[in-house]
């Protein structure tokens, strides 16, 4: 073991803090610096992670320049990757100040261990798309960045000396970092590489940590070493200032482990930051077999994406998340409002256009139970559909279809078989489950009928019910995985690729799963399917409760909800939306709070409007949604959740737009109430005053703000109204 006593330097970018990066534009350039021979300080003003390059690789400072802090206790291997049972380390530092629970930099021990890992060079290059995307496409903003701006930093390691597995030596390791201009925000990932060309037993890669931290509170969630925070009690929030997540929907796990040098080191109780695969995992084989999918030559791991938040408020978080998806999945900007039709006749088709084009919706799905069928091969039914789909193009209207793609499509799944040897088997009983394998020659077929139905009809949107849903498959016989170790990770990674396929086509994409890394635009938002059983005014006040709860998770345009105008989960007439013109109220509410909020709706049944009324209303709230659409699909600020006690209200903010923030305002109870609503106006990035336009009419009332950067307005709402407030600068 080679040991050093070092001074680690710290290293300051500035000695002011940065401006608000949730509020205010900063164009900091990210950079790449080497101080001396054996540092390198990643930086953008926001956050600095300097790595010691010599005697090996590793972590030596995680640093928030907004909040001045260091996330660092002790300095531990940058990543670990384990080869057929046999762990290394990759990088191999460790260092402490002679305990783990604080990092002193007068006096650093550094040991370098000799059987990890041993760094052979470093590069960078700017960020790459991970799949193609378009900024300005389907009303999403034009000001998008896509790659994002940044800095990709690729550190290259080589196998030890010491390796016993003679093949062992021919694998090479990549730990890749990407640093973006303007926010806290880094991911980092691996790639293997296996250069043996001869024909030997292949590598198998049994697990690996892509990021590992020895965090400090209060980077540290703070349910380790103290009572519980209060964020904990069911909600699933730590209080942590750090955010962290990984881009893959399945097979992959962020958490806060124990730390096992806490016994030997007292005070060491706060806990590792391990971000890796569920145990088994990726389970993937390393050979150069020619022309078999499963064996892989190198390998690309899951991103872990970093976000410092430096505080643990729920809002200032949910905001700082927001910009993270704003930022490495924009795509999920992209905000037409769509019809989920019911009638699959060509001349309920037209009649659903028509009706779409009279009151300004922009895609027809055809919703599940339409009939409508992606997977048919027949040349007329492609052909009608085609013509379907010309008739909308020639309107202006996009067109999407439903299909059901993996789960329920296997062994007695009410989607239908697609036959028992595209099966997943279960690896307790070895027999066929509900679920198809998306590992498996199913993979390919489906994909190519998607493909060609796509490119044959014109359709430009699906809703992809049922993805992979995370399940293992023991299958040995399979196109694309091996058997059960390896097929969370084929499943994940080739679900991944279907998406990635179809954004070439630019084809948005609804799926009930969280693949929003590899091009999926929405899911269901903050709803359960058996509250459309509810009557019309409990479902509203339900779906309204779960929008504003989901919206601390997910931007607006990240969700959808349902609107039954036909029955769709049980409730009979109570529960539809038909007769519309009956049932107006309602069907305005319906209206008010979905577009209000900014979320897309599947409005689903035959028509749209059946009377002047309806058609009215329907017009009114996508005009007030057009027009306001730049901040209506902004970040909301929760301001009162519903009750059905009270007035319930949500703010949207934008700092970098003219339509500075939005509220709306409900009265969903029966009593005409009054009330001073104060409106939290900092994420607006309005400093001193705010002119607040009540239904945005003129003239605006301008007002002071308060020292918390709030305003105050006195209401006076009749029973079951709804208002809205614009707000713009002085």
């Amino acid at each position: 073991m080679m040991l050093l006593l070092i001074f680690l330097s710290l290293v300051l970018i500035s000695s002011a803090s940065p401006p608000d990066w949730l509020i205010e534009t900063i164009e900091t350039d990210v950079t790449l610096t080497s101080p001396d021979n054996s540092t390198l300080v990643l930086s953008n003003g926001l956050v600095t992670r300097q790595f010691l390059i010599s005697p090996n690789f590793g972590t030596v400072d995680y640093r928030s320049e907004s909040a001045g802090r260091s996330l660092l206790r002790y300095i531990g291997t940058e990543a670990t990757i384990t080869l057929d049972g046999q762990q290394y380390n990759i990088g191999g530092l460790s260092g402490s100040s002679g305990t783990h629970a604080y990092l002193n930099r007068s006096s650093v021990q550094i040991v370098a261990d000799p059987n990890a890992f041993q760094y052979t060079g470093h590069s960078q290059s700017d960020p790459t798309a991970p799949f193609h995307w378009e900024p300005g496409i389907r009303f999403s903003p034009k000001t998008s960045n896509w790659p994002p701006k940044g800095l990709h930093l690729q550190v290259d390691f080589k196998a030890p000396a010491s390796v016993k597995v003679p093949s062992h030596g021919q694998v090479s390791v990549s730990l890749h970092y990407e640093l973006y201009q303007g926010v806290p925000i880094m991911s980092k990932w691996m790639s293997v590489q296996y250069s043996n060309t001869t024909p030997v037993a292949p590598i198998k890669i049994n697990a690996l940590n892509v990021e590992y931290l020895a965090v400090q509170k209060p980077y540290a969630p703070w349910n380790y070493g103290s009572s519980p925070h209060p964020w904990d009690m069911g909600t699933g929030m730590t209080g942590s200032w750090l955010y962290v997540e990984t881009d893959q929907a399945h097979g992959t796990v962020v958490q806060f482990n124990s730390d096992p040098a806490v016994g030997a080191s007292p005070g060491a109780s706060e806990p590792l930051l391990v971000c890796t695969y569920y145990q088994g995992g990726p389970g993937v084989l390393m050979a150069n077999v020619p022309n078999v999918s499963s064996y892989l030559t190198q390998f690309d791991s899951f991103r872990v994406l970093e976000l410092l938040t430096d505080t643990d408020d729920r809002e200032r978080v949910a905001l700082s998340r927001h910009r993270m998806t704003r930022l490495l999945a924009p795509h999920t900007q992209e905000n037409p409002i769509f019809f989920h039709a019911t009638d699959n006749s060509p001349t309920g088709f037209q009649n659903g256009v028509n009706q779409m084009v009279d009151v300004g919706f922009e895609m027809y799905i055809y919703s599940f139970g339409s009939g409508f069928n992606m997977e048919s091969t027949s040349s007329d039914y492609i052909k009608q559909i085609k013509a379907n789909i010309d008739y909308a193009h020639s309107k202006g209207i996009e067109v999407g279809g439903y299909d059901l793609i993996c789960l329920e499509k296997g062994h007695g799944g009410y989607g239908g078989n697609v036959g028992d040897q595209w099966d997943a088997i279960d690896p307790s009983s070895q027999k066929p489950t509900a679920n198809a394998c998306f590992a498996s020659g199913w993979y390919d077929k489906i994909s190519g009928i998607m493909t060609n139905f796509i490119n044959q009809t014109g359709l430009s949107m699906v809703e992809t019910d049922g993805p992979y849903g995370g399940e293992t498959c023991a299958s040995t016989t399979h196109d694309h995985h091996i058997g059960n170790d390896d097929s969370i990770y084929w499943q994940t990674r080739l679900q991944g690729e279907l998406y990635k396929t179809l954004k070439d086509s630019n084809v948005f994409i609804n799926q009930p799963d969280n693949f929003f890394y590899q091009g999926g635009n929405k899911v269901g938002m903050g709803y359960n399917e058996n509250q459309y059983s509810l009557p019309r005014r409990q479902d509203l006040l339900v779906s309204r409760q779960g929008m504003y709860d989901d919206t601390y998770h997910f931007i607006p345009t990240q969700g959808w909800m349902f609107v039954p105008i036909v029955d769709y989960h049980g409730g009979g007439a109570a529960a539809m939306f038909e007769p519309l013109e009956t049932n107006i109220l309602d069907y305005e509410w319906a209206f008010a709070q979905y577009l209000g909020y900014g979320v897309a709706a599947c409005y689903r049944g035959n028509v749209l409007y059946d009377g002047p009324n309806s058609k009215a209303v329907v017009t009114k709230w996508v005009s007030f949604y057009k027009k306001y659409r730049d901040i209506l699909i902004s970040d909301i600020v929760h301001v009162r959740r519903p009750d059905m006690q009270d007035i319930d209200a949500i703010l949207h903010v934008n700092p970098f737009i003219d339509n500075r923030g939005l509220a709306m305002v409900y009265n969903p109870t029966l009593y005409t109430l009054s009330r001073n609503l104060t409106l939290p106006l900092y994420y607006t990035g309005l400093k001193t005053s705010a002119t607040i336009y009540q239904e945005g009419q003129e003239p605006g009332q301008a007002y002071n703000l308060e020292q918390d950067y709030s305003v105050s307005l006195s209401l006076k709402m009749e029973p079951q109204t709804i208002t809205w407030f614009l707000i713009k600068a002085t």
